[in-house]
């Protein structure tokens, strides 16, 4: 391109391409041995510079380098270079023209140029044009040796030609295998690469504190979570945190030996290792940290993984759990104090009807199990409600006579019908007292929930290794969709809160206890027809299992 100035025209010539500069380099070769030819020629024979052919063939050749040199390459088609190599070919022949062929191995350049950069068609031309011009210059020149020299000459370039042209093709073939494997070694990397960084955006994007330790303590992971938890400096982990933790709230730093980091640094493996954590904002945190072994891979060696979760919000509900209880068991205790006393002094007296007694006794009953159920409150931590010591062999039929028999006076009161059949004992090795809460449970939830003139039906049975009692009403039923949820603490249907109150909690209790005693609670239901519950617990160890008489036959 030329550009105007005072210092006049300037051009600029842009670099040539791969292709353009082996074209160049490689006429370049072949003129370079020609002007050395030349050279060593004169000095040695300078008489072969009378032969017409032999300067016109120098000549041509370095013409052709200069044309080589000019024609701009890129612009024209792949095949057009061809045109060089031939050219070559047939300046050789005439600088080998009357010197018995000893110019000939200069044909060595153009066989080599076709044999490498393109098709066998092309070679198999060049080399049946050189064989011309070979039986021309022979024709032209009659010798003894002639015929040897032609075929000599020919078998030779052929040879050269060929093997040239299968090592290219081999070396190409190499070459594109090799560009392949390299393509798919920068798609894995890639992959590898993507995969790191999406695993990483995970990590980060989660709120339990990871990190992950070598075998020897160093620091490879921090996500961030863990790092804003200890105040650590995103752009060196390693130095150390800026939150202190402490044995309890409020209480002591924790030793820096037995510090979940330093302990999992030594290799340590532990669970659940609780600590108050001081953070730099001024707030308490509550962490439960864990710590794991990592197993190691060809690349990696072993590690541990430290697991930290922020448990202050549960902590907070435990707290706060624990003083609602302590709260309401206190609060209870009064009133049921006074109607235990009251009851108490009312069966006292004399004059009372023995259906008046059964009913102060009732209230009594009921008063003394809410009062033992609120001393529990203290106590209990989970609705497993599961105590070894409380365990013990008794028969459920009786506890499911007493309950039902507590609430035949509100059935009658809303016009429900129940039917009790219990033909057998039901043994079984439980706490009695939560016993009677589930069957308390399930028989009130049943005429609560079934409208008037409607029935409840109680049926025992002892088959083989369980017990088994089901409490089935032809109530306001359950949906499809609300009966996986009816066990969720505080969940009522809207049905169920349209037809009496309740808190939505007796149904996750009596599951907990009954699954605490190793048995299973099955809820069957249907919207408008009526539920069916089955409770099934495991027979008494020493309990012979009932044998039918038809069974005995």
């Amino acid at each position: 391109m030329a550009t105007g100035g005072r210092a006049g025209p300037r051009w600029t010539v842009g670099a040539p391409d791969a292709r353009t500069r082996s074209i160049w380099l490689t006429q370049l070769v072949l003129a370079a041995s020609v002007v050395v030819i030349c050279v060593l020629v004169l000095a040695l024979q300078p008489d072969v510079f009378t032969r017409w052919s032999f300067t016109t063939g120098a000549f041509t050749i370095v013409v052709v380098t200069v044309a080589t040199l000019a024609v701009p390459w890129t612009r024209l088609p792949h095949l057009a270079v061809l045109a060089v190599p031939f050219i070559d070919a047939v300046a050789i022949a005439l600088m080998a023209n009357k010197t018995e062929q000893r110019f000939a191995f200069l044909w060595l350049f153009p066989v080599m140029w076709v044999a490498m950069h393109f098709a066998a068609v092309w070679l198999a031309g060049l080399l049946a044009m050189i064989g011309m011009l070979v039986l021309l210059e022979a024709a032209l020149n009659p010798s003894v040796n002639a015929a040897l020299r032609i075929f000599v000459v020919m078998l030779s370039l052929t040879f050269i030609g060929i093997t040239a042209h299968l090592a290219l093709r081999r070396t190409r073939a190499l070459r594109r295998l090799l560009r392949r494997q390299a393509r798919r070694l920068t798609n894995s990397l890639e992959r590898h690469s993507g995969q790191e960084r999406r695993t990483v955006e995970i990590l980060n994007g989660i709120d339990t504190g990871i990190v992950r330790l070598s075998a020897g303590g160093r620091v490879l992971t921090v996500n961030d979570a863990y790092a804003r938890l200890y105040g650590l400096d995103p752009l060196d982990p390693s130095l150390p945190a800026r939150s202190v933790e402490y044995t309890s709230l409020r209480g002591m730093p924790v030793p820096l030996s037995e510090r979940p980091f330093n302990r999992a640094a030594r290799g340590e493996t532990f669970t659940g290792a609780s600590v108050w954590l001081f953070t730099r904002e001024g707030e308490w945190r509550a962490l439960s940290i864990s710590a794991k072994r990592l197993s190691g891979t060809d690349d990696e060696e072993e590690g541990i993984l430290l697991l930290v979760h922020d448990v202050t919000a549960l902590t907070q509900a435990q707290l706060e759990r624990e003083q609602l209880a302590a709260m309401a068991s206190h609060e209870l205790k009064h009133p049921l104090t006074v109607m235990i006393g009251n009851a108490e002094l009312a069966l006292e007296m004399d004059e009372l009807t023995p259906r008046t007694r059964e009913r102060f006794e009732s209230i009594l009953a009921a008063s003394e199990r809410m009062f033992e159920m609120t001393n529990s409150l203290l106590t209990t931590t989970s609705p497993g409600f599961a105590d070894e010591e409380s365990l013990d062999d008794i028969d459920l039929r009786q506890i499911v006579i007493e309950s039902v028999g507590s609430f035949r006076p509100t059935a009658a009161a809303h016009d429900v019908e129940i039917d009790l059949r219990l033909d057998v004992p039901l043994p079984v090795t439980a706490d009695g007292f939560r016993m009677r809460q589930v069957i308390d449970n399930l028989v009130s939830n049943a005429i609560k929930y079934t409208p008037e003139q409607g029935r409840v039906r109680i049926v025992g049975v002892a088959d083989g290794s369980d017990v088994t009692v089901t409490v089935s009403d032809n109530g306001i039923g359950i949906s499809a969709e609300d009966l996986p949820k009816i066990a969720t603490p505080y969940f009522r249907a809207e049905e169920a809160k349209q037809t009496a109150s309740g808190t939505g909690l007796g149904l996750g209790i009596t599951s907990a206890i009954v699954s605490a005693h190793g048995g299973t609670l099955d809820i069957q239901s249907e919207k408008g027809v009526g539920t069916t519950v089955a409770l099934r617990l495991p027979r008494s160890v020493g309990a012979t299992p009932r044998v039918d008489e038809e069974a005995r036959s």
